[in-house]
């Protein structure tokens, strides 16, 4: 498996390869830009928190290490992935600070990447460790938003 975070960088690098060969700027630069700001901000904060939560729980966000406990407060009572969720308002942050719509079209792709190839699995894996502790968790808690 790639780690999540190459998965995040590499699109991240794409689109701005993307915006060097063809720009695709967007119109309404300082608006942009101030969302792109504060969507970096909250991202970093939403995986601060989630990582707080892993280590009061006496788990590690390190999907190669075994999952001690399932955590379910703090970021992770509205989304089950807060730290891919930061992550990609952190990729949509950097786009829009570099003053590109190629994040925003790459984003789905990105997500869609992100489901199939990490998120699938990691559930898998809580799904056989937590039993019907994590089907009640998913029912009630959505996988990203």
């Amino acid at each position: 498996m790639i780690p999540p975070p190459l998965v995040f960088l590499g699109y991240l690098v794409g689109a701005l390869i993307l915006n060097w060969a063809v720009p695709f700027p967007i119109p309404w630069m300082l608006n942009l830009r101030i969302i792109g700001g504060l969507a970096l901000a909250v991202g970093i904060t939403l995986i601060g928190s989630a990582f707080s939560q892993m280590r009061n729980a006496h788990t590690t966000p390190d999907a190669s290490q075994p999952t001690m406990a399932l955590v379910s407060t703090g970021p992770y009572r509205f989304t089950r992935n807060p730290i891919y969720l930061g992550f990609l308002l952190i990729f949509l942050g950097f786009t829009l600070l570099a003053a590109t719509l190629w994040g925003l079209l790459l984003s789905p792709f990105l997500v869609l990447t992100i489901t199939r190839a990490v998120i699938y699995f990691e559930e898998e894996y809580l799904k056989n460790k937590f039993m019907d502790e994590y089907t009640s968790y998913s029912s009630r808690v959505r996988r990203w938003i």
